[in-house]
């Protein structure tokens, strides 16, 4: 009999964990963090995801313009010798790009970012004191 009541409170946490996995997956399916036919500063950064280079329209891993002694100044997906000298404020990313972006910004997780960096102490212009995971 005990057997029974163990492997009952056992396929019932298996089947919870199932659902609640479920329902989470369809909740995140849903949400988005940019819109079509908006329009976006340049540098926009979507955590999980990028930064958004108004010139070309599109989201890449670092900042427009980034400089690094060793390779130079980052835009449009590459690492160039001299800045960009475009001078785009704002626009509007493609509808498939806007997909993209969404699609990489639910599978990094928006739920477990959030609780990354709402666990960082910051001090002053937002320099990172403390964590207690990660890296």
């Amino acid at each position: 009999m005990e057997y029974f009541v163990f492997a009952f409170f056992v396929l019932a946490g298996l089947v919870l964990v199932i659902f609640l996995n479920w329902r989470r997956r369809r909740r995140l399916a849903i949400m988005t963090i940019v819109k079509p036919g908006a329009e976006y500063p340049n540098n926009y950064h979507v955590l999980g995801v990028g930064y958004y280079h108004a010139a070309v329209r599109r989201w890449f891993l670092h900042p427009w313009n980034e400089y690094r002694e060793d390779r130079g100044y980052y835009w449009d997906g590459k690492w160039n010798p001299d800045p960009d000298q475009r001078m785009v404020s704002r626009s509007m990313p493609e509808a498939v790009e806007v997909d993209r972006v969404n699609s990489e910004w639910r599978k990094a997780d928006p739920d477990l970012m959030r609780q990354f960096w709402d666990d960082v102490e910051r001090e002053g212009f937002g320099t990172a004191v403390y964590r207690s995971e990660g890296s």
